[in-house]
């Protein structure tokens, strides 16, 4: 999928409790939207957008298809 395809929401500078209501409340508003949620890191915040978004949509992608087990 390409970048522009992908529908990402970067967030920076937030707890990680309000990552996880920020997440919660797109998830509520928009049930049917596939969404790629991310926070920056040091390492982001040197890259460009484009390759960032690129870079969690391809992550997304992957999770979709190979999720984590729950023990």
């Amino acid at each position: 999928m390409e970048a522009q395809e992908q529908r990402v929401m970067i967030l920076h500078g937030f707890s990680r409790e309000e990552l996880y209501m920020a997440i919660r409340a797109v998830k509520t508003v928009l049930p049917e939207a596939d969404v790629a949620f991310a926070k920056t890191t040091e390492h982001s915040l040197k890259r460009t957008l484009g390759d960032v978004v690129s870079e969690i949509g391809e992550d997304h992608a992957y999770m979709k298809e190979n999720p984590p087990t729950q023990q």
